[in-house]
């Protein structure tokens, strides 16, 4: 994974350096045609299963299709699942088809998102769309459904045939209306159940039910940017202390320090593999991730550093991006 650079232009004053971030969508999209028919989508393709559990990925068919020849089956207990880094603002759609074979309905399935997930938790749910087989869920049997807002419509579901479900979603606003055949099942607050204000995860899941589901598409999200605010204090030569303030509120933040000694690689998380040339020759080597509450420190660097060397902030929500940039004075 590259490095991007939103903003590197630099601004000096006495022991303060602000800088500017820009909005970066990361559109993602997935209609399986590059797999083989029967393959466990499992650690290819940003797939998985639940809590990393490879029994419950889904599988590459191509029994049926949107577009091309090949789509996702989630069949029995299959909870698949996609993650993502990154999506922490912007407004744009969260979108797939789905085919139901009226002859497989015969459990609850559930089109899921999550905006805090990691493996064995925690984990927190802001899109909960259910295909309800035997009409607990207040619309009926047989509907679509929302477990988390009110229902402006439970429309039937469309067996035997491909079907849109689309979320048009605002992370910033915290709004979300969701459709299924075009008919709009909800419309309310984002994250309702809270959480971080980001999208973490993606969660074909079914209590038996078959599903097939084709061109996934997450379109409009992506990184807020920094905004951040570096300010360095201390005399050169002799310690500093380099702060960062500004975070988005509610968004994960990975921030990572590094010495210039070279380059420096990340050997985990989104910028797994990467090498950049960072900070300067003797500052503390500092990786942390904390939740922005929009205010305050998000990150602080201690060292003796070298006069006149260049400090970086990284942050990995965008992801592996360099965000504000400061001068030892």
């Amino acid at each position: 994974m590259n490095c991007n650079k939103l903003c590197i232009g630099l601004t000096m004053t006495f022991g303060l350096v602000t800088m500017c971030g820009t909005a970066m969508s990361q559109d993602w999209t997935d209609d399986f045609e590059g797999y083989s028919n029967g393959q466990v989508l499992y650690h290819v393709g940003g797939w998985s299963g639940w809590d990393d559990v490879e029994a419950v990925a889904g599988s590459c068919s191509t029994t049926v299709a949107h577009g091309g020849t090949k789509s996702i089956l989630v069949e029995g207990a299959d909870d698949a699942i996609h993650t993502f880094e990154g999506l922490t603002s912007g407004s744009g759609t969260i979108s797939a088809w789905v085919y139901t074979p009226v002859s497989q309905f015969i459990a609850d399935a559930f089109f899921l998102v999550q905006n805090d997930y990691q493996h064995g938790g925690p984990y927190e749910w802001c899109i909960d769309l259910e295909f309800d087989f035997e009409g607990d869920g207040g619309g009926g049997p047989g509907t679509v459904v929302d477990a988390f807002r009110p229902e402006t419509n439970a429309p039937n579901i469309a067996f035997d045939r491909w079907v849109e479900i689309r979320c048009e979603v605002d992370i910033d606003n915290d709004t979300i209306t969701c459709y299924y055949n075009n008919i709009e099942v909800s419309t309310g607050q984002l994250f309702i159940r809270g959480g971080t204000h980001e999208i973490k995860n993606l969660d074909l899941y079914t209590t038996g039910t078959t599903n097939y589901y084709d061109d996934i598409a997450f379109l409009g999200l992506g990184s807020g940017g920094g905004g951040y605010t570096c300010e360095i204090t201390g005399a050169c030569p002799g310690n500093i202390d380099v702060n960062w303030s500004g975070a988005q509120p509610n968004k994960t933040q990975g921030i990572v320090f590094a010495s210039n000694t070279g380059s420096f690689s990340i050997n985990s998380g989104a910028c797994a593999g990467t090498q950049l040339g960072l900070g300067t020759r003797n500052l503390q080597l500092v990786r942390t991730i904390g939740t922005g509450s929009g205010a305050g420190s998000i990150g602080r660097a201690v060292g003796s550093g070298a006069c006149g060397g260049f400090v970086q902030l990284v942050t990995v929500a965008s992801p592996c991006e360099v965000s504000s940039v400061g001068q030892i004075p």
